[in-house]
């Protein structure tokens, strides 16, 4: 049961979904970013932000609802000589596998009324002579907490 908020819970839910999906086999999915390596093909949660609503005009404990968005970051890192226009191409095929899961299962644990993907930001990079693309994917989630 989540405390204080449904985040941690959500993103360990969304890790787990994401790292069995078919599509994305072979990829890093992690919780957060590990400072000291990159993979050449990963994802990751980055910042949180977050409205709470708490009724106040009862008396006795309250349910809590809150709506966050998230930042999960899907990110290829090509090494091999290969463009720019490769790096985005594979970076939207896992784009398009994260959209499938949260389609498929917007409700990924008991209190998450629903998750969705509601847009990304796209940035590219030159690496030597190969390509990087990174969508830096914002999901909306509302859940509800109970005492």
């Amino acid at each position: 049961m989540a405390v204080g908020t449904t985040l941690i819970e959500f993103k360990r839910a969304a890790v787990t979904a994401l790292a069995l999906r078919p599509g994305l086999a072979g990829v890093s999915v992690e919780y957060a970013r590990a400072e000291t390596t990159a993979p050449a093909e990963g994802l990751w949660f980055e910042e949180a932000e977050a409205v709470v609503e708490i009724p106040v005009m009862k008396a006795g404990t309250k349910r809590v609802e809150e709506s966050y968005t998230t930042t999960l970051v899907v990110q290829v890192l090509l090494g091999d000589g290969r463009d720019q226009e490769a790096a985005d191409t594979r970076a939207a095929v896992l784009l398009a596998e994260v959209q499938q899961a949260f389609a498929e299962k917007p409700d990924l644990i008991e209190a998450i009324m629903w998750a969705e993907v509601i847009g990304w930001q796209q940035r590219t990079a030159v690496l030597g002579n190969s390509g990087a693309a990174r969508f830096e994917v914002t999901i909306r989630v509302r859940a509800r907490l109970f005492p």
